[in-house]
């Protein structure tokens, strides 16, 4: 499995993006760099061109994105502008190809929400109606969607693994898979029991962060024992990305080696 850092979460930078930390990242010891998409994609094009400059000096490539969509961008509910969301996504995917990104993860519990009133069949029959056209686009571009479950804290749709695969088996599209991310996974109480059935034929990735303070990891506990477990029982061989908050941002090297060094481990027994 590769492991990779995810830019969302860590102290914001210029760019707003998290790219200036392409080298720290690097020297960490992680084999790639997950950018958030939502943000790359308001960058000005100049600013996008310093961006991908930077990163190739870097040597770091880019196997993954997440933040698809702004808080801005609703998916679901009775007054949805098809086509302000066409055109930011069609703009975002084809950033993301620029930067050779294989993967797409699409989270945005912001943008996922059910409004209040209205019906969660027909917003997730909206859902599924986005993904099969978000997976179209993708496969254009060789790039593969991965459906997050995001906890019910966050979202009202779409809270676990088994969720994310009926949406998935919904939109019935060859570039539209699942995303598995361990901390959503221990903020929902979830078992493996999905993962095991479902994830051999969906997971095409995954997230790791402490369920407290949603930190970066250092020791192994039970929990990642069963998770790691269940990933290597149905042959998952692809990516999980670091997602979390470092105690500082002078603390970043530290914390970040002594993560990259953790996932590598469990990755291995």
């Amino acid at each position: 499995m590769k492991i990779g850092c995810c830019t969302n979460m860590l102290p914001k930078t210029d760019s707003n993006t998290g790219y200036e930390y392409a080298g720290l990242i690097r020297e960490a010891g992680f084999d790639y760099l997950e950018l958030p998409i939502g943000q790359v994609n308001e960058l000005s094009a100049s600013a996008f061109e310093e961006m991908r400059s930077y990163l190739r000096a870097c040597a770091l490539p880019v196997y993954a994105c997440n933040n698809f969509f702004p808080a801005s961008i609703q998916l679901v509910g009775p007054q949805v502008d098809r086509g302000h969301v066409r055109a930011f996504y069609q703009s975002a995917l084809e950033r993301a190809a620029q930067l050779q990104c294989r993967c797409v993860v699409l989270g945005s519990p912001w943008s996922k929400s059910c409004p209040e009133g209205f019906s969660p069949q027909a917003a997730f029959q909206q859902l599924a109606q986005w993904c099969r056209e978000i997976g179209d686009e993708a496969q254009k571009r060789g790039i593969v969607i991965a459906i997050e479950p995001n906890n019910r804290q966050e979202t009202n749709m779409i809270n676990t693994f088994a969720q994310a695969v009926a949406l998935a088996k919904a939109a019935d599209h060859p570039s539209v898979g699942c995303l598995q991310d361990y901390y959503h996974w221990r903020m929902e109480d979830d078992t493996t029991d999905s993962l095991l059935e479902y994830g051999g034929d969906y997971l095409v990735h995954s997230h790791f962060a402490r369920r407290e303070a949603r930190g970066f990891p250092q020791n192994p506990d039970l929990h990642d024992e069963i998770y790691f477990s269940a990933l290597k029982q149905i042959g998952y061989d692809g990516a999980v990305s670091l997602e979390g908050v470092p105690a500082s941002v002078e603390r970043f090297p530290e914390e970040a080696a002594a993560a990259c060094q953790f996932l590598k481990q469990m990755v291995l027994k």
